[in-house]
């Protein structure tokens, strides 16, 4: 599937449990699911870590990632700085956090958070007009008062911090649908729409054409 070029920020941070140590200039990642010998310690990786460390942050805001940012939003081209970083955000699997932000600096709209260490996610681009469904299974749920969007068998669950994705992910529910036909009904602007259905259809939530008959998606147990 074409990848989605997200209209807001997308933000990265680690889980709450999650630790960095460096012996003999080598990078340790510690999780929940046990300790990642980083292939890559350089001092790009080092950054980000410690910013991701902090909660969810917008990585182009690292100077070298800046250049390859700008060409990633106008080209959809992945630069050399930004190819060497997802590497490790892949190996990290499901200790990294993807998010999406809004410009309006008031943090993550939604997150998905990993329940399977080998979880790796991609940003597929959905169509305006593409017919969609939830994977069969998909509910809300309120966990630590948290509204969380559940499935069995997938890798991730998304926080629905606020809306708009607490009212895109309720729409989800009535049935078959189209991002255009989500934006009228909950008044959002298709980009945001977009944006979020292209992350929950990265962590396996939506199935469409191209994924239901088969009911692959990029993100899963690897």
């Amino acid at each position: 599937m074409t990848s989605h070029i997200p209209f807001g920020r997308p933000l990265f941070s680690l889980l709450e449990d999650t630790l960095i140590s460096s012996r003999e200039g080598r990078l340790t990642v510690h999780g929940r699911w046990g300790a990642i010998e980083l292939g890559d310690s350089g001092k790009l990786v080092r950054e980000a870590l410690h910013r991701m460390g902090l909660g969810p942050v917008s990585l182009e805001n690292i100077p070298v990632l800046h250049d390859d940012f700008t060409l990633w939003k106008q080209t959809g081209r992945l630069g050399p700085h930004w190819l060497r970083l997802r590497r490790t955000l892949d190996e990290l699997g499901g200790c990294m956090v993807p998010s999406l932000g809004l410009h309006d600096g008031a943090g993550p709209i939604l997150s998905l958070v990993a329940v399977a260490g080998d979880a790796i996610f991609r940003c597929p681009h959905v169509g305006d007009s593409e017919p969609m469904n939830l994977k069969p299974g998909t509910a809300i749920e309120d966990i630590d008062g948290d509204q969380v969007l559940t499935c069995p068998g997938l890798a991730y669950t998304a926080v629905l911090h606020r809306p708009p994705a607490t009212a895109i992910a309720k729409s989800l529910l009535d049935g078959e649908t189209t991002i255009a036909e989500v934006g009228t009904g909950t008044e959002t602007g298709s980009e945001v729409v977009s944006d979020v259905i292209a992350y929950l259809t990265g962590a396996g939530f939506i199935l469409t054409d191209r994924t239901g008959k088969t009911d692959r998606t990029s993100t899963g147990r690897r």
